[in-house]
Protein backbone atom coordinates (compact mmCIF):
# COMPACT_ATOMS: atom_id res chain seq x y z
CA UNK A 1 0.00 0.00 0.00
CA UNK A 2 1.76 3.23 -1.12
CA UNK A 3 0.19 5.01 1.59
CA UNK A 4 2.61 3.12 3.81
CA UNK A 5 5.16 2.85 2.31
CA UNK A 6 8.20 4.91 3.06
CA UNK A 7 10.41 6.89 0.70
CA UNK A 8 13.45 5.61 2.23
CA UNK A 9 12.12 1.39 1.04
CA UNK A 10 12.54 2.78 -2.79
CA UNK A 11 14.73 6.17 -2.88
CA UNK A 12 18.24 5.79 -4.82
CA UNK A 13 20.87 5.77 -1.58
CA UNK A 14 23.65 7.99 -2.07
CA UNK A 15 23.03 10.04 -4.51
CA UNK A 16 25.50 11.57 -7.12
CA UNK A 17 26.63 15.02 -6.02
CA UNK A 18 29.04 17.68 -7.58
CA UNK A 19 30.68 20.57 -5.63
CA UNK A 20 30.32 23.93 -6.08
CA UNK A 21 33.04 24.75 -8.40
CA UNK A 22 32.28 21.81 -10.52
CA UNK A 23 31.83 23.02 -14.29
CA UNK A 24 28.93 22.54 -16.36
CA UNK A 25 30.84 20.69 -18.83
CA UNK A 26 32.38 18.35 -15.65
CA UNK A 27 28.80 18.17 -14.81
CA UNK A 28 27.29 17.14 -18.06
CA UNK A 29 30.07 14.43 -18.73
CA UNK A 30 29.58 13.03 -15.36
CA UNK A 31 25.32 13.41 -15.47
CA UNK A 32 26.42 11.31 -19.22
CA UNK A 33 28.77 8.77 -17.71
CA UNK A 34 25.71 7.94 -14.78
CA UNK A 35 22.73 7.78 -17.28
CA UNK A 36 21.03 10.62 -14.88
CA UNK A 37 19.36 13.76 -15.78
CA UNK A 38 19.68 15.52 -12.31
CA UNK A 39 23.28 15.77 -9.89
CA UNK A 40 22.65 17.37 -6.58
CA UNK A 41 25.31 19.94 -5.31
CA UNK A 42 26.82 19.20 -1.74
CA UNK A 43 29.57 21.04 -0.10
CA UNK A 44 31.21 17.70 0.44
CA UNK A 45 29.62 16.97 4.03
CA UNK A 46 26.30 15.59 2.79
CA UNK A 47 25.21 19.10 3.10
CA UNK A 48 22.68 19.59 0.29
CA UNK A 49 22.93 23.26 -1.84
CA UNK A 50 21.45 22.65 -4.84
CA UNK A 51 20.57 20.58 -7.32
CA UNK A 52 21.60 21.09 -11.17
CA UNK A 53 19.60 19.54 -13.98
CA UNK A 54 20.08 18.64 -17.75
CA UNK A 55 17.67 20.95 -18.84
CA UNK A 56 19.05 23.77 -17.01
CA UNK A 57 22.16 22.99 -18.28
CA UNK A 58 20.67 24.00 -21.48
CA UNK A 59 18.62 26.81 -20.77
CA UNK A 60 20.21 28.69 -18.24
CA UNK A 61 23.90 28.20 -20.07
CA UNK A 62 23.91 27.08 -23.62
CA UNK A 63 21.05 29.19 -24.87
CA UNK A 64 23.03 32.30 -23.68
CA UNK A 65 26.24 30.65 -25.10
CA UNK A 66 28.23 30.79 -21.64
CA UNK A 67 31.40 28.95 -21.44
CA UNK A 68 30.79 24.98 -19.93
CA UNK A 69 34.37 25.00 -19.33
CA UNK A 70 33.80 28.04 -16.91
CA UNK A 71 30.88 28.26 -15.39
CA UNK A 72 29.84 26.44 -12.95
CA UNK A 73 27.33 24.73 -11.16
CA UNK A 74 26.91 27.68 -8.46
CA UNK A 75 26.08 29.57 -11.63
CA UNK A 76 22.66 27.99 -12.48
CA UNK A 77 21.67 25.37 -9.73
CA UNK A 78 18.56 25.30 -8.38
CA UNK A 79 19.40 26.91 -4.80
CA UNK A 80 18.12 25.13 -1.49
CA UNK A 81 15.69 22.89 -3.06
CA UNK A 82 12.69 21.35 -1.55
CA UNK A 83 13.68 18.19 0.04
CA UNK A 84 11.92 15.65 2.42
CA UNK A 85 12.26 13.20 4.79
CA UNK A 86 12.76 9.27 4.36
CA UNK A 87 9.65 8.54 6.78
CA UNK A 88 7.51 10.31 3.96
CA UNK A 89 5.45 8.07 2.50
CA UNK A 90 5.09 7.52 -1.16
CA UNK A 91 1.72 8.74 -1.22
CA UNK A 92 2.91 12.03 0.15
CA UNK A 93 6.00 12.15 -2.37
CA UNK A 94 3.93 11.78 -5.21
CA UNK A 95 1.60 14.35 -3.76
CA UNK A 96 4.54 17.23 -3.61
CA UNK A 97 5.47 16.03 -7.21
CA UNK A 98 2.11 16.62 -8.55
CA UNK A 99 1.81 20.33 -6.72
CA UNK A 100 4.84 21.74 -7.33
CA UNK A 101 5.82 19.92 -10.86
CA UNK A 102 9.02 18.25 -9.57
CA UNK A 103 10.10 14.76 -10.99
CA UNK A 104 12.76 14.40 -7.99
CA UNK A 105 13.01 14.93 -4.74
CA UNK A 106 16.29 14.88 -2.35
CA UNK A 107 15.87 12.91 0.81
CA UNK A 108 17.51 14.70 3.63
CA UNK A 109 17.68 13.30 7.15
CA UNK A 110 18.73 15.68 10.04
CA UNK A 111 19.97 18.20 7.25
CA UNK A 112 22.22 15.22 5.78
CA UNK A 113 21.85 14.10 2.10
CA UNK A 114 20.50 10.80 2.66
CA UNK A 115 19.42 9.71 -1.07
CA UNK A 116 16.96 11.18 -4.05
CA UNK A 117 13.80 9.88 -5.40
CA UNK A 118 12.31 10.54 -9.15
CA UNK A 119 8.59 9.27 -10.22
CA UNK A 120 10.32 6.16 -12.21
CA UNK A 121 10.94 5.68 -8.43
CA UNK A 122 7.63 5.78 -7.29
CA UNK A 123 5.76 3.93 -10.27
CA UNK A 124 7.22 0.71 -9.00
CA UNK A 125 4.76 0.92 -5.63
CA UNK A 126 2.05 2.80 -6.48
CA UNK A 127 -0.31 2.01 -8.93
CA UNK A 128 -1.94 4.20 -11.04
CA UNK A 129 -5.44 4.98 -12.71
CA UNK A 130 -6.17 6.37 -15.34
CA UNK A 131 -7.34 9.51 -14.33
CA UNK A 132 -4.39 9.63 -11.74
CA UNK A 133 -1.77 9.53 -14.89
CA UNK A 134 -4.15 11.90 -17.19
CA UNK A 135 -4.01 14.63 -13.93
CA UNK A 136 0.06 14.23 -13.08
CA UNK A 137 0.63 14.69 -16.98
CA UNK A 138 -1.32 17.62 -17.45
CA UNK A 139 -0.11 19.25 -14.06
CA UNK A 140 3.98 18.60 -15.07
CA UNK A 141 3.50 19.87 -19.02
CA UNK A 142 1.46 22.65 -17.68
CA UNK A 143 4.19 23.65 -15.14
CA UNK A 144 5.93 26.92 -16.47
CA UNK A 145 9.47 25.99 -15.75
CA UNK A 146 9.40 22.83 -17.45
CA UNK A 147 8.55 24.93 -20.91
Amino acid sequence: MPTKIKVSQVMQANPLTVGLKTSLYEAAKFMNEESVGTVLVSNGHKKLLGLVTDRQIIVRAIAYERNLSTTTVEDIMLKWPMTISPETTCKEALDIMGDYGYRRLPVEKDGILVGIISIGDLSTVIKFDDEHVKGMIKELSSDVRCK
